[in-house]
Formats: C-alpha cells, structure tokens, sequence
C-alpha cells in the first residue's frame, strides 16, 4: 500500500511588500517549496531569518495563503502544534485535569503499541504526588516532561515543533525519540535545534536502538527564501 499524502507544497511562495502602500515591489520571505509530506515522515526546516520561519509557520497553519503556487492538506487533516498544546493548558489545573480532554487520547499509540497514560506517566517520572500539582507549580523539567508526554498523547496525525524539542532532558529526549520511531503521522520541526540533534547523536551512540534517520528530509531556505534541499 502507497503511503498517504499528508501536506502537499508546489511552488509555495510568500512575499513581504515593502511599501504597504504600493501593490507591486517586495521581498521573498519562502519561494519555490515544494513538498510532498507522507504518512510517517518527518522534515526539518532551517531559516536564514526568523520572518522567514514565522511565515512558513502561519503558512502551515493556513493562518497566511501563499502569494504562489499551493498549500493543501488531505482531507480534514488538524495540524497540531507544540506552543498550542501549552497555551490551551489550564495552568491552574493539575497534569491529571489537564490530560482528561478530548484531545488527548487515555491509549495512545507508543512504540507500536497502546501505553496506558499512567504507563507513559512513570516512564517520564511524574507519577505519584506531581499528577496532582497543578501546571503552574511544575518545575521546568518537570513542565517539560509534561510538554512531551502532550505531544505523544494528542490526537493528531500532522505536529509542528516549534520549541519543545530544545527543551528535552535526558528522560524525555529517549522518550520522544522512541516515539517517533514508530509514529504514524508526521512531524515537522522549525529551526535548527543544534542541542537537540547533538543530544540525539549522543544518545543513539550509547543506545544503538534508532534504526532510521531522525528526520527523512531538511529543507533550508536562503537570505531571499529559496527552498532547498540539504
């Protein structure tokens, strides 16, 4: 069975006038992505700029439309985001609370397989008492551990990483890791994440479990936003 399309970019631009007053003259922030994203894999994008980064961003999330080429999602895909799964949170609220939305799934897939939330909970260490704390007394390991196990519990097929990735210590990096191993949907990570990669080489090194690339493909852009593949 072929792989589902999840996202598909051809000749995806965007452009930034100059003069807000004028209708012609700008500067390219993205131009010429194209991109067929499968069912399972993941891309990296890296920017020369931040503009370019938060167009693509609002792109992905069809905040902005393309001043060329095309943007489509199959179906009524729902692109989930990292900063998203953090700001809905009800930081007065314990994880516990937090988890009963119907956003997240009680089962989700880890590993290739179902994990009780509880299970994924122990593996992160924030069983016990810290379930009932409420979000805003976690502390920044803490919150961040609770950050990933959002990300492996949402249900969604299609996830930005914007963030989180850079804060992953060495109980939740092997966790995402061993999560995207086996995710179905696909994740796209925003920036470049020097720390995070690093720390992922190291691990599996020590590991020897990852058995394919981190990310299927990287994707730059140049100072006038020319897609390329790495």
């Amino acid at each position: 069975m072929n792989p589902r399309v999840l996202i598909s970019c051809q000749n995806l631009g965007y452009s930034t006038p100059l003069d807000s007053g004028k209708k012609t003259g700008g500067t390219w922030d993205i131009r010429n992505l194209n991109l067929d994203l499968y069912a399972g894999e993941r891309v990296c994008f890296h920017f020369h700029n931040e503009e370019q980064k938060e167009v693509l961003w609002r792109l992905f999330q069809q905040k902005l439309k393309p001043k060329t080429g095309s943007f489509r999602i199959s179906g009524n895909l729902h692109i989930q985001t990292d900063s998203r799964l953090w700001a809905g949170l009800n930081k007065n609220a314990t994880l516990q609370e937090n988890l009963n939305s119907r956003l997240f799934s009680t089962r989700p897939w880890f590993s290739g397989q179902r994990k009780n939330l509880e299970t994924l909970m122990d593996r992160l260490c924030l069983s016990g008492q810290i379930q009932r704390l409420p979000v805003q007394e976690l502390n920044p390991e803490n919150a961040a551990r609770f950050w990933a196990l959002m990300l492996v519990a949402a249900q969604t097929t299609i996830v930005l990483v914007d963030q989180l990735f850079s804060q992953l210590d060495e109980i939740s990096l092997p966790f995402i890791q061993e999560w995207l191993a086996a995710y179905a949907g696909s994740v796209i990570l925003f920036g470049e994440h020097t720390n995070y990669f690093k720390a992922v080489k190291t691990w599996d090194i020590d590991q020897q479990i990852m058995q394919k690339p981190v990310f299927n493909s990287n994707i730059s852009f140049s100072a006038d936003g020319l897609a390329k593949i790495c």
